[in-house]
């Protein structure tokens, strides 16, 4: 029992069972191809036990593996653009791994194509907001900005999705 004044006891595992797939969905969301998506999810948790075990928990567990996620995705982004021969760009299309019914494909895509046309930005906060469920003040931290921010971006980013998707559907 922690003393008055004093914040509770946290165990490592309490934290990482519902963060990693929170965190695995939004580097799903971020990332070009499924491999980055897993790799920069899984250095994210390793970075979380490696920091925890060395120097205990830090002040927000969550934002801390967001930040190194984030960071891990943008460098294999850049690593792969800078590696990547231009006759396998079509490649690569093709088999981005994701499979299912042609609907739910059809969707995927438009949402996809949607998102992208968002400034970095305003997709990666409504990304760590909508897919990877972090509150505002979290998303605001990893983002490095203030928490009203955060919710305009996220707030500006709905709305230009909803009217890309809904302008799909009727023309």
């Amino acid at each position: 029992m922690s003393r008055p004044g004093t914040l509770p006891v946290v165990d490592l595992e309490s934290v990482l069972e519902p963060l990693a797939p929170r965190l695995l969905a939004y580097c799903l969301a971020c990332a070009d191809r499924r491999q980055d998506a897993e790799e920069a999810a899984q250095d994210a948790l390793v970075a979380l036990v490696q920091r925890w075990r060395r120097h205990g928990p830090p002040e927000n567990p969550d934002a801390f593996a967001f930040v190194v996620a984030r960071r891990r995705l943008r460098r294999a982004a850049v690593r792969r653009w800078l590696l990547r021969p231009l006759a396998t760009d079509r490649d690569e299309e093709a088999s981005s791994g994701f499979a299912g019914p042609v609907e739910a494909r059809i969707e995927l895509e438009r949402t996809l194509r949607a998102l992208a046309t968002l400034s970095a930005g305003d997709r990666q906060t409504l990304l760590l907001v909508a897919v990877a469920e972090l509150p505002t003040a979290e998303a605001a931290r990893v983002m490095n900005l203030s928490v009203s921010a955060v919710k305009m971006r996220v707030h500006r980013a709905r709305q230009r999705l909803r009217h890309m998707l809904d302008g799909d559907r009727d023309g």
